[in-house]
């Protein structure tokens, strides 16, 4: 229990503070996020035996370890042990002296396995690297935003729960939408965009019957990411209008929402990702009705473009 509370202030530190402990060099740093995110995303699937695990990452792991001089490969390596030396010396260690639990031994573990996945490349770098990754002075990471203008590319999906005065419908929708934006650091990114799309909600009629009332939609959303390595963390808000079929524009409306999700391993200029995302919208009285306030939940997938 008491490791699981740990766990929890560690991950609101994180978040609120951006207090993650990452090297000072901001090259050896780029390279620990770029293996630590392929570190990450195998632990998801089930980190077992090494030696396939680091097999299976070094296509991604040598794209970053190829940019990157060997004096600085090899002090990332030194950082590295010193962290696994100040939270108590190896993963295996750990694990006997909390009784076999393994959660306490999980953060000592993951810079094993980054350290392993270092060394597994850097071993196999002057042999493997082709001739067009050359080490970089300036070496930013491949699967982070930082220092990057990028082109965020979206389709989302949603169930809706309308409320309208005293009515209230379900209903969904879905669209597409392209943001531009910068990395800022390591973690954040900030952008904007357009978004077009559509949705339709069961209102009742004067008949007080059930219809389709369907609308198509346009948003300007504005949207800061904390990205934690594979994990994604959005906020967002967005001016929103609606046009119906038989009127003109509607009064634009606001929408705000939060997301979480995870991202993949960049692939040349592509980083696909997906989200699961929760919305507020309101819209002011128009001439089909009072005010309504709608809760959407759904997904959004997309990819992230680096050009």
């Amino acid at each position: 229990m008491k490791s699981r509370s740990c766990n929890h202030v560690a991950w609101v530190c994180l978040l609120a503070a951006g207090c993650a402990t990452w090297p000072h060099d901001p090259i050896e740093r780029a390279l620990y996020i770029d293996l630590t995110k392929a570190v990450e995303l195998s632990n998801d699937t089930g980190w077992v035996v090494d030696r396939v695990q680091l097999e299976n990452n070094a296509e991604g792991a040598m794209r970053s370890v190829c940019q990157v001089e060997p004096e600085q490969r090899r002090a990332l390596e030194v950082w590295l042990d010193s962290r696994i030396q100040k939270l108590g010396g190896s993963a295996e260690l750990v694990y006997k002296k909390h009784d076999r639990d393994l959660g306490a031994a999980s953060g000592i573990l993951e810079l094993e396995r980054v350290r392993a996945l270092l060394k597994f490349a850097d071993a196999r770098a002057a042999d493997d690297c082709p001739f067009w990754l050359e080490a970089k002075p300036d070496f930013r990471g491949v699967q982070s935003d930082a220092d990057r203008l990028v082109i965020l590319a979206e389709t989302l999906g949603y169930g809706s729960l309308v409320l309208e005065g005293s009515n209230e419908a379900l209903g969904g929708g879905g669209g597409g939408r392209v943001l531009i934006g910068t990395g800022l650091g390591p973690a954040w990114t900030l952008a904007i965009g357009g978004e077009v799309g559509g949705s339709g909600a069961f209102v009742r009629n004067e008949m007080r019957t059930r219809t389709i009332e369907t609308t198509f939609s346009a948003a300007v959303p504005v949207l800061l990411r904390y990205s934690r390595y594979s994990r994604l963390f959005d906020l967002e808000i967005a001016p929103a209008v609606r046009f119906d079929p038989d009127t003109d524009i509607l009064p634009p409306g606001v929408r705000t929402s939060v997301a979480v999700g995870f991202s993949t391993m960049r692939s040349a200029a592509f980083m696909p990702y997906a989200l699961l995302w929760l919305a507020y919208e309101y819209h002011p009285p128009d001439n089909r009705g009072p005010e309504d306030h709608s809760l959407h939940i759904g997904t959004r997938v997309g990819v992230d473009w680096d050009p």
